[in-house]
Formats: structure tokens, sequence, C-alpha cells
């Protein structure tokens, strides 16, 4: 049964755990506890498989020992072998931007929420900054397709994704891995499992990464891209009788790496030049930076509390999730990758973020499974994000600072439906009624006087605050044509808060409110698992309609300076299909895996200016959409060889590749490369699991892509490279 959740689809593993009995999840959790043979095995009761086999939705899965496997240490990383997701980091890395099948939110500032809900052990996340530094002790991820909002959790028009934690059990257990690799890397994980009494459990778990950075300054000798990140959590379980339980999580996050820093390897399309970063002449070295005396920097810590609560009754089971985060950053980016201070930022702010679903989920006469919910969430943002420009305004003191408050409350009553009509037929329909308030109070400062004349003199300032009520749904067919083979079809709509753009702008119309996000879904598709598991194929045909997308653009400022900012694109459409399988032992002691994403996003309304700004370059019909490859695919095997009675070898390989995107409209130089990479594993390691020994190699092919690139405040062009070759070995013990 494990397999069947590692690639299919299902609902949020927060969603699932409440119709899976108590008792069957705590064996489940003590068989995984308990496993010589592969101690990060998920085990999986019949209805959890049952739920991801037959969910009229796309969901793939990552289980915890396959995220080990390949490598992947942060939420953005799991991209790769997701179809028709993307993730970049728009600056120096806390503040990835994600997208699944095309929608996400496009903005490098990190104030504002996307498009896709990110979970972590069932508690929303509205910001980035909330999901730095957690990816470890994880039993699963799992990302759902298209409008969200319906059986748990925030409305959202993308998707979501849920990170799941292991659990505590009620055996005593844990493990400790230490790993070195590329640039003096040191990894050190581990995890310790304690029963304390027979109704309260407790897992500790623990990651800290050190290591020095991949880029090298030309002129200082300096190093940047290094990495300082220390993350905590701990889980406690209290089994407050045979029907209820209580789940505590504390967690913790401190990050104090070193920025990477924007360069220019590819040439200029906005200005023509063959290198337009200043200093590292033509053909620079992929690592090579040219930071000078920045004082580039990342300086973060937060850390929260949440608290699951679960009840079982006999029509069915109450779930309640709770958290309340913090999180506190000040951070210096070389963004304009100058030695000059043509627009380097300071990130400085404040974050706290509370939220707390709760929903009724029962069966009526074995034909109406009904879910009821609420959920509410409330964030406030303290800010104040520096532009240093002193270079292109022409004055040592050319600084724009934005002073500001963000604050938004959101709530939701949500109903969904599955009525068995006749044997294998299914109906869905669901509904959600949303309430959003958002306000934004501040603006932006002429710190040096560089365009007013009068230092500190308000450049620009907005005081306002909206609020909306929409109503969205879902209505659906799921056939089932033989046990473990279904197919279905839907119609959904989600919905999206406005946004504002709280980076430093010379225009007061840039940072105009960003109206709702209005997206109608379309999907058929279907799954099959066949031989007990052994071989599962599943595919989808989508077609989005947006309203009002929310979009970044490049607009021209005063002041002659040039500058991102967010604004609507009144219609655009994605389509596209994927398609993933999975082949489990069909050949002995092989896996294999696949996926393939087609898309197609196009602007169907031009756009040439937002609020009046002219753009860089206008927008015409049929434009691509940003974040949105045309084609991507990815695939990896695994293969085992016993050397002995006692011992086993494993061999892995992997590749993925995505096509060149969109990074901003009105951008031409906003295009990244078609990004590959192919990366290698071999474990070793005792049949029982007591240990394993692991040598890896990342990028093997030490590619050079451009993933990230948009067009700086002096029209010149910046680009973030994929990181290079990194090759590491681990050692793991469990206990």
């Amino acid at each position: 049964m494990a397999l069947a959740a590692l690639f299919l689809s299902g609902v949020s593993p927060a969603a699932v755990a409440a119709t899976v009995p108590k008792k069957s999840v705590a064996s489940a959790t003590k068989t995984h506890a308990s496993s010589h043979s592969d101690p990060e095995a998920i085990t999986v009761t019949s209805s959890l498989a049952r739920r991801f086999r037959t969910a009229a939705n796309t969901v793939n899965v990552l289980s915890g020992r396959q995220i080990e496997q390949l490598h992947i240490v942060s939420p953005k990383e799991i991209a790769a072998f997701v179809p028709g997701v993307t993730a970049v980091n728009a600056t120096s890395g806390t503040t990835p931007i994600f997208s699944i099948r095309g929608i996400g939110l496009d903005d490098y500032i990190g104030t504002n929420m996307g498009g896709i809900g990110i979970y972590q052990d069932g508690v929303f996340a509205p910001y980035p900054v909330f999901y730095n530094g957690q990816m470890f002790d994880v039993q699963n991820v799992s990302v759902e397709k298209g409008p969200q909002g319906f059986e748990y959790g925030r409305s959202t028009t993308g998707g979501s994704i849920n990170v799941e934690s292991i659990k505590p059990s009620d055996h005593f257990g844990g493990y400790l891995e230490w790993g070195y690799s590329s640039y003096n890397t040191n990894t050190a994980r581990g995890a310790i499992n304690t029963p304390i009494t027979d109704r309260i459990f407790n897992r500790f778990s623990f990651s800290y990464i050190k290591g020095d950075g991949w880029q090298h300054d030309i002129k200082t000798g300096a190093l940047y891209g290094g990495q300082d990140i220390l993350g905590l959590r701990n889980l406690t379980r209290f089994d407050i009788d045979d029907r209820s339980s209580l789940m505590l999580n504390i967690h913790y996050t401190r990050d104090k790496g070193t920025p990477t820093s924007p360069q220019n390897v590819t040439g200029d399309a906005v200005n023509g030049l063959p290198n337009g970063t200043i200093g590292l002449g033509p053909n620079p070295a992929a690592n090579a930076v040219n930071v000078g005396d920045t004082p580039v920097r990342r300086n973060e810590n937060g850390g929260g509390v949440g608290l699951n609560y679960t009840r079982q009754f006999d029509f069915g089971t109450f779930t309640s999730a709770t958290g309340i985060d913090f999180y506190r950053r000040d951070d210096y980016d070389n963004y304009d990758g100058e030695a000059v201070h043509i627009g380097d930022y300071r990130w400085n702010d404040t974050y706290i973020a509370q939220s707390h679903d709760m929903h009724m989920r029962m069966n009526l006469a074995h034909r109406l499974d009904l879910t009821v919910g609420v959920y509410e969430s409330f964030d406030k943002i303290n800010g104040a994000y520096t532009s240093f420009r002193s270079f292109l305004l022409d004055t040592p003191n050319g600084n724009l600072t934005d002073h500001f408050v963000q604050q938004n409350l959101s709530t939701g009553l949500y109903v969904n439906t599955v009525t068995h009509i006749v044997k294998g037929l299914d109906f869905i329909a669901a509904g959600r009624v949303s309430y959003d308030e958002r306000g934004f109070h501040g603006g932006t400062v002429d710190d040096g006087g560089a365009l007013t004349g009068t230092p500190g003199a308000s450049l620009t300032h907005r005081n306002s605050t909206y609020d909306y009520e929409r109503l969205t749904g879902k209505v659906g067919l799921r056939y089932t044509i033989v046990p473990g083979t279904i197919v279905y079809g839907s119609i959904s709509n989600g919905y999206k808060p406005g946004a504002y753009f709280a980076a430093p702008v010379s225009a007061a119309s840039a940072l105009d409110y960003v109206r709702p996000e209005n997206l109608i879904a379309y999907e058929i598709g279907a799954k099959t698992s066949l031989l007990h598991d052994k071989i599962q194929l599943e595919g989808a045909l989508f077609d989005y309609e947006y309203h009002n997308r929310q979009t970044l653009f490049v607009a021209e400022m005063p002041g002659g300076i040039t500058s991102l900012s967010l604004g609507p694109i009144s219609r655009s459409r994605t389509r596209g299909g994927e398609l993933s399988g999975t082949l489990h032992n069909v050949v002995p002691n092989l896996d294999l895996h696949g996926s393939f994403a087609y898309l197609d996003g196009q602007v169907t309304s031009p756009v040439t200016n937002i609020s009046g700004l002219p753009l860089l370059t206008n927008v015409s019909a049929h434009s691509s959409l940003p974040f949105a490859p045309r084609f991507s695919w990815s695939a990896y095997a695994r293969y085992g060889i016993d050397v002995s009675a006692k011992y086993r070898v494993t061999l892995q390989v992997s590749y993925t590749w995505k096509d060149k995107m969109l990074v901003a409209l009105g951008d031409p130089n906003g295009v990244t490369d078609k990004i590959s990479s192919m990366g290698m594993r071999m474990e070793v390691g005792p049949k029982t699991g007591k240990w394993t020994a692991a040598v890896y190699v990342d990028n093997m092919l030490n590619k050079h892509g451009v993933n990230y690139d948009f067009t700086g405040s002096d029209n010149s062009r910046a680009q973030y490279i994929q990181t290079p070759r990194w090759v590491g070995f681990d050692l793991r013990y469990n206990f």
C-alpha cells in the first residue's frame, strides 16, 4: 500500500488524516517507526490509499524517503520532480516564487500571498519566509492542483502544497545523519522519538546546514551563496482517549547565510551589450560576481506554535488546526549585480500570522459524504524596504525607503459533498463563501532628497483598506470503471484576494491596489493502479480562464528609473496537460518514475500600462504568461543490488528539464534559459536498514542556466544562475 501514496493523486494529508480512524493511524505510525528494512518507509492504511486513488483531482505526492534520495532541502526544489510546478528564488533565497500550471504570484517582494496555498502540518503559511528552513524530517509533500478551499483552508486559484512532518509514535527510536558536500558544506540532521507515557509521545528533530559560498568576487575574493540555516521542531502527541488526540507543534528557524548575487553572463537585450555587469569583463566564469563593498547579508529568525485536534464520532470526524507564527528578517541584497549602488535592497520587516481551520467530515447513509468547515486568518507585516540607488541618482544618499504596515483578514465558510448516484458513479458539488479585508498604510520616502531636493520628503503614500466577498464553487463527476481505475471531470472557480506592491517606488500609482483575481478551471482526468500497485498511471487535461490576473510588470517611473510593479491582466488563459507514471518492481528491484507537462499560457487582453505608468515593453495579445514553461519533464530510476546476504547497494539516476519561461511582463530581459539537471546517487548499507552510506552528485553536467533574470533600474540585465555541480556524501544511523 505504501506505493499508492507516493505518486498518485489524493486530497491533502491534513484532510485525509481526518478520515482515518485513530487506531489505524497509530498502527501505521508504529509500523513506520519499527521498520528495519526501510526506517523511512511510509505505511499507508487502506482507507488513506483509497483516497489517494479515487480523488477526482490531481495531487502529486513525494514521500520523505524520496525527498532524501533526491536531495531536496528546500520547498522550491520539489518543483523539479512535480509536473506543472515551477519555483525560483526571486532574490537571495527567502522569497521563492511558486506556480502550479502557470498560476502563482510573480512578486519578488515577499509581502504578497500567491495563488497557491502552502501548509505546514495543516497550518497555512501565507508568506515565503514562513517555509524557510523547515524541510526536514518530512513524511510527505503533496501538491494539489486547481482551485482549492472547498475541503479545508484558504481559497486559492492555483492549488496548494502540503508539507507533513513525521509524527510521534509509541516506539522509541530515531536517526542521526551527517553529510559533507561541495564548497565545504556540512549538514547535520536527526530526530528522536520518545514515548513519555502510554498516551503522550514526543518527537524532536533538527537540521543544520553550514557551508561556504559557491560564488567568488573577482575583486575582493569574498564568497557568496553560503548557507547557515538551523531548523528545530518538537511535536508532542496527546492521546486524550480512544477517540480524540491533540498534536502540539513548536518550531524555530534561523538563517544567517550569505545571499547569492546576480550577474550577467549572456548579454543584455535592452542595451545590446555583450556583457552588462560592471567589472566582470567578457565571458565571465559562471561563479564570478562583482559585489565590492556592498554589505550583503542575511539575518532571519522566527518560529511558532501549532495545535491540531482530532475527534472521532460514530458519524464522522472533527478536525481543528490552529497556528501562530512570527518571523523577523534584516537582509541586504546586491539585487542589481553591480559593485555600485544601482538597485541594491535592504529588506527589514517583522511578520505575524495566525490561522484557524476546523471542519466536520461525515458519511450519511452510505450515500453522501459531507464536509462542512470554517476558516479564518489574520496576518500583519511591519516593514521598511530600502532601495539604494546612489549611483543611478548621482548622489551619495540616493536611497528610497518604503515604510509601511500591511494587514490582512480572511474568513471562509465551505461545504463539500460527494453523492453516490449509482454503482461507480459519484456527483461532486462544493461551495465556499469568502470574505477578505486588506489594508496598506505607508509609502516611499526620498531619504537623501535625490528626487525632491528635500531629504526625508514623502514621494508616495497610500492609506487604504479594501474588503471583498466572493462565492466560489465546484461541480464534477467521478466514475470508477473497475476498482483502482477512475475517470473524472470537474468545473470549478477560484478566488484570490487583492494585493499591494510594497517596494520603494517613485510613482504613487505604483502603490495602487490590484483587485482580486478570479479563475474558472475545467479539468478531465484518469488514473489507474494495476498489479497490486506495481503500475500507476495518471493523466489530466485542463483549461484555465483568468479574470484580472495579478502579474509583475516592468514599468517606467519618474526620475528615469525602471522598476517592477504589480498590475492586472483583464483576461488571460492557460491550457495544457500532464502525465505521470510509476513502475515499481515490475522488473525485480527496479523502480521507475516519469512525468511530463505541457502548458500554453497566453495573455488574451493586451496591456500597455499599469495605473497610467508606461511599460518598458508593451504586452500584446497572445504573449506568453510568466512562469509557464511550454514543456517540462522529469524522470528517475532506482535499482537495488544484493552484494551479499547482509548488504545491499542501490543506484539512482535522475534528470529534470524545464523549458524557458518569462518571469515578468513588459521586460525583454525577463526570459530564463532552458534549465536541466542530471543527478546520480549510490547507497550502501545492511538490509536491516541500521545504517546507510551514500554518495551523490547534483547537476552532474555542471549546467549554468539562467533561472531568474530581469532588467535592473539602470536598464542593465541581472541574472541568477543555477547552482553548479554539487558533490557530497551522507552517513545515516538509525536507532
